[in-house]
């Protein structure tokens, strides 16, 4: 059992780790110790710092899928050389997984928004000199198309696809594409003023909503704010889901074994 000492100052936390073998206990304890986290093994059960939950469920979670330690080679069993600390932020950590994928650059990610928003802009002011119920039903349907069809189905927006970027999580950042429940959850995270709106309009008044706008526009810098703060360029509804956007390589790349 790890003795960090009785001044935790925080609410404990239990976490069951059952599960775990000694071996992977040891690299679990480590692996706290170097992110700063102070925590005692208690029979089945891990205690910790509730306000590092988030934090203590991710490295459990990594030793579970056989994870080891950063900075620590396969072939020097235990032998550790500048095992870097995770990132820390007032509202969280950054898994260090994050910091090792080729994120998209920040002014990258404004870009897509800004190509799509144009874009879709664009046709929408087309679509309403003949019909504004028609391009509030475009704005709609063009926004569902990119942020969910298209993320789940491709794993990035139109304007991500256009830039060679996508959405990948960062428990399977292998995986293709994020899957529909990612990319609907995603989606509802960042555009929900907006889906407020579209589905009180049949019952109330278009006038009776405008106070939404002014909602929906603050909603934007709350969810999209945090990508120029965050070490990983997430914003709040990457975060909520557990993913991050990556540049795709131009070309992939060369095999080992030409053939």
């Amino acid at each position: 059992m790890d003795d960090q000492g009785d001044d935790w100052g925080d609410t404990l936390a239990g976490f069951d780790i059952g599960d775990l073998t000694r071996s992977q206990r040891e690299v679990l304890s480590a692996d706290l110790a170097d992110a700063g986290i102070l925590h005692a093994f208690v029979g089945p059960e891990l205690q910790g710092p509730a306000a590092e939950t988030e934090h203590i469920e991710h490295l459990v979670a990594q030793t579970r899928r056989g994870g080891r330690r950063r900075g620590v080679p396969a072939s020097v069993p235990g032998e550790v050389t500048a095992a870097p600390r995770a990132v820390r932020l007032p509202w969280g950590g950054v898994p260090l997984e994050a910091m090792a994928l080729p994120l998209s650059a920040r002014w990258r990610r404004f870009a897509a928004y800004l190509m799509e928003s144009l874009a879709f802009g664009l046709v929408t002011a087309v679509i309403a000199r003949a019909s504004v119920g028609g391009a509030q039903v475009f704005v709609l349907a063009s926004s569902l198309v990119s942020a969910v069809l298209l993320v789940a189905a491709f794993g990035g927006t139109a304007g991500m696809l256009v830039l060679r970027m996508r959405v990948v999580l960062l428990d399977a950042p292998e995986q293709a594409t994020p899957g529909w429940r990612v990319a609907l959850v995603r989606y509802l995270v960042a555009w929900w003023p907006q889906v407020l709106v579209f589905a009180l309009m049949p019952f109330v008044a278009y006038e009776q909503l405008t106070w939404l706008s002014t909602v929906s526009d603050i909603w934007i810098a709350v969810c999209f704010g945090p990508i120029l703060l965050d070490p990983a360029h997430r914003g709040l509804h990457d975060r909520v889901v557990g993913t991050v956007v990556v540049d795709v390589p131009r070309y992939p790349a060369a095999s080992a074994h030409p053939g």
